[in-house]
């Protein structure tokens, strides 16, 4: 088998996308897998570090305005014949697209070639590439029952994000609270905003610090290109160090406060990991918190939005669920119930299924 994959932009669209490939490497380790994404972006740099081959353009993105459309238009042009190039020299047996705009020239060049072909979506609003082509599509996996009515006229299927394969597997390492100087056998709550932080809720976290129970330990990371410099000592309950293992953390952890990103949903699903979310308000559509609803409105996660952040507020909610041992059981619970632990395999046969059919 021969699976050409793109995916690109953000962490969202490619780490989904590896984790695809990983469980098909694993499943096939004779299956020839081939990357395509922007040169310019992360997953120019992220994919061929895994292993993978990777083909790589410049593209314009969907803009609005009347110059922007035309720029567009231009480079969807270009970028389709690129890709029609690239597919008639690969020949592969099936292509996936995992949004943001580079899926489109590959999807509809795929179409074309009468490649079998299939997108996933990751949110529960569907991105605007994945809707522009829906309706090209053999097959449309989402993690949401709100993407039916956004993309009507697709062959959708809710199987769930690959991410949450990976995360099912995951088990937790105690000594990797020892290795930040934390004791294993003192429950604790993880803070994550995401690999580059947020400046803005770091702020909100750094002032609660000195509000929480000394019942319970604290990792909070802080992120890698973080502009926001904690006054909180790492030292003693609480530890504050750029990054984590988020799959492991989310295992082990007792509550996570984090954003509600497609990928961290997925994983905390999957974990059945009891969470407060807050959710990005500088992401389009605001997709995080209609992400976060979906846990919230089945009692699986507490959401508090950023505009209603305060130091008192997060302390409060933090202390409130930590004292309270049967609602963080039960939050666990519906989270549980609430996640999708197959979607690699879910996707892998149905993959299967399309190229059995042509």
């Amino acid at each position: 088998m021969k699976v050409m994959i793109a995916a690109g932009g953000t962490g969202g669209h490619i780490y989904p996308a590896m984790a695809l490939a990983e469980v098909l490497k694993e499943k096939y380790p004779d299956c020839e897998i081939v990357f395509f994404g922007s040169d310019n972006h992360m997953e120019a740099k992220v994919i061929p570090q895994a292993g993978y081959r990777f083909y790589g353009m410049k593209m314009s993105g969907m803009n609005s305005g009347i110059k922007a459309k035309i720029r567009s238009a231009a480079s969807l042009i270009k970028a389709e014949r690129y890709c029609m190039r690239m597919l008639q020299q690969e020949k592969p047996d099936i292509c996936v697209g995992f949004g943001n705009y580079i899926t489109v020239p590959f999807i509809r060049a795929a179409h074309r070639r009468r490649i079998p072909t299939m997108i996933h979506e990751q949110n529960s609003f569907a991105g605007k590439a994945n809707r522009f082509v829906s309706h090209l599509c053999d097959a449309v996996v989402t993690c949401y029952e709100s993407n039916r009515e956004q993309m009507p006229k697709a062959n959708i299927r809710l199987l769930g994000n690959p991410e949450a394969t990976l995360a099912a597997e995951t088990e937790w390492k105690p000594e990797l609270l020892e290795e930040i100087g934390l004791d294993p056998k003192i429950p604790f709550v993880v803070f994550m905003m995401g690999s580059l932080g947020s400046e803005t809720v770091s702020r909100v976290i750094d002032e609660a610090c000195g509000l929480f129970d000394p019942s319970f330990q604290a990792v909070i990371a802080s992120g890698k290109d973080n502009a926001y410099t904690f006054r909180t000592p790492s030292e003693g309950r609480i530890r504050i160090v750029p990054y984590v293992d988020g799959k492991a953390m989310l295992k082990g952890c007792a509550l996570a406060v984090t954003r509600a990103g497609a990928t961290t949903m997925a994983e905390i699903g999957a974990i059945g990991c009891a969470s407060i979310l807050i959710p990005s308000p500088y992401v389009q559509n605001n997709h995080q918190v209609f992400n976060a609803l979906e846990l919230v409105r089945r009692n699986a996660a507490v959401m508090i939005e950023e505009k209603d952040l305060t130091a008192e507020k997060l302390a409060d909610e933090v202390n409130r669920l930590m004292r309270d041992g049967e609602k963080l059981d039960e939050i666990r619970r519906n989270a549980f119930e609430a996640g999708r632990r197959d979607a690699a395999g879910q996707m892998i046969a149905w993959m299967e299924e399309l190229i059995n059919e042509r």
